[in-house]
């Protein structure tokens, strides 16, 4: 969720380096469209042509389905090691604050004298409300697409919903937000009770940060709404009942955007993009109940695909990082990160090289906790001249004989994947082993963009 008051820092030389087509209006956020003036109707949402389901949950059961989704139960967050999620907000996230019936999910709100406050977060204070908050990290992660859900926000002062999603790389070190990437797709506050805002958060140097939104021309609290994003490598589209808020390119490099993110939903209250009000100025008299209701979330991709799995450093960008490198020869020293005749995405990726001498290595990264199942490895390869052998591989123990594809002559970017490998143990080795006896060094193999599927 935004750190800061979006409506501040609309258009500014922060937007994702450079922005093309960022839509403005005379009244209003900044870089935002009222769609309601332009006779805009409430409209029914189809991905359009060419795009295809890979991932929803329409809430369809009788509670919350634990594959898709982790539920916080405090007010401290394990994943970043943060209290009141870095915002001030007033709410205590717990359990029995969400719930799944009638086809939609349901975050509530209600105000409490209980002052709950995780162990972590004493500090702070006892919280005044609880409420809901849930993500999919670890259990639904993907790399772009158009990511879209159908919601209707509560009514009232100091109710702050959001639909959003973070890099699936954030922790509390060296990826702490928003190293990570965030993407703002609805956004809501009362103050403001037509308008719907979107942002994006990255680092350049420090927080850089990008805003927009679109207003309906009556409150959004009145009905459901579709709140969408159409996500690439190199840009974002926001759209609101399908109609574009703003079309938004970004120049330089923003790794954040060019990896897995998962999803998050939650009724926040309070906290700094209000201004940091007192508990007794929430419009949340004691007794009530607020909600945020979503009817689905649905992910589409071009071309299809199956469920990401999050994966350290993926595309090489922090060196070796996440990776371990095996030699039987002492030859390890030719896997490297590099920029040399560029990367399939961001700006780094992986080689095997040596200057004519021989050499055998193995890079490989172990993943564990894998929900039993079939799973594929793919990257992105370019491979010029001869080696004994060059592979991407997977086995489920060190031990094991590998499940591997053969790395071709590629003389551009290719992507190629193992076989089907079904895990029962909950781990998984996977990676590139590239053995040359004869040492050439016209025989090179880059690597890059590694994704962990399962089927």
């Amino acid at each position: 969720m935004d750190r800061r008051d979006s409506r501040n820092v609309l258009l500014t030389v922060a937007c994702l380096g450079a922005v093309a087509g960022c839509i403005t209006a005379a009244d209003g956020p900044e870089g935002a469209v009222d769609t309601a003036s332009q006779g805009y109707a409430e409209v029914s949402y189809g991905p359009g042509a060419g795009w295809n389901l890979v991932w929803s949950d329409e809430f369809d059961g009788s509670s919350l389905n634990t594959a898709n989704w982790n539920v916080l139960t405090s007010n401290h967050d394990p994943v970043t090691n943060n209290c009141n999620f870095g915002t001030g907000e007033l709410e205590y996230p717990r359990a029995s604050n969400v719930a799944v019936r009638d086809g939609k999910l349901i975050i509530s709100a209600q105000r409490t004298s209980d002052n709950p406050a995780a162990p972590q977060c004493t500090g702070y204070g006892g919280r005044s409300f609880y409420s809901g908050r849930i993500h999919t990290k670890g259990k639904v992660e993907r790399r772009y697409g158009k990511i879209a859900a159908s919601i209707k926000v509560p009514s009232g002062y100091g109710m702050w919903p959001a639909f959003w999603t973070l890099g699936a790389n954030i922790d509390s070190g060296a990826n702490a937000w928003p190293r990570s990437g965030e993407i703002d797709i609805l956004e809501w506050r009362s103050t403001e009770p037509t308008w719907m805002q979107s942002a994006a958060h990255w680092w350049n140097g420090g927080e850089a940060h990008w805003g927009t939104g679109a207003s309906r021309g009556s409150s959004l609290a009145d009905a459901f709404h579709v709140y969408e994003v159409e996500w690439s490598s190199s840009s974002m589209i926001f759209r609101l009942d399908g109609d574009i808020v703003a079309n938004n390119t970004y120049h330089h490099g923003e790794t954040e955007f060019q990896q897995n993110h998962y999803i998050l939903l939650n009724l926040a209250i309070g906290g700094n993009w209000y201004g940091n009000p007192s508990p007794a100025s929430i419009d949340l008299p004691s007794g009530t109940t607020k909600t945020m209701e979503v009817e689905w979330v649905r992910w589409y991709q071009q071309g299809g695909g199956s469920s990401g799995i999050s994966l350290t450093n993926p595309s090489f960008e922090s060196g070796l990082t996440g990776w371990t490198n095996w030699s039987p020869n002492g030859t390890g020293a030719a896997a490297f990160s590099e920029t040399y005749n560029g990367a399939q995405s961001g700006s780094y990726h992986l080689t095997h090289w040596t200057n004519g001498a021989p050499f055998e290595v193995w890079t490989y990264q172990t993943r564990s906790g894998l929900a039993a199942g079939d799973y594929k490895v793919r990257a992105w390869v370019k491979k010029g001249g001869s080696h004994d052998f060059s592979r991407l591989q997977a086995k489920t123990c060190g031990a094991c004989s590998p499940t591997y594809t053969t790395i071709g002559t590629h003389g551009s970017w290719t992507q190629i994947e193992t076989p089907a490998l079904r895990v029962t143990g909950g781990t998984l080795e996977f990676g590139f082993h590239t053995k040359a006896t004869s040492g050439n060094p016209a025989s090179y193999i880059h690597m890059d963009s590694v994704e962990l599927i399962r089927l």
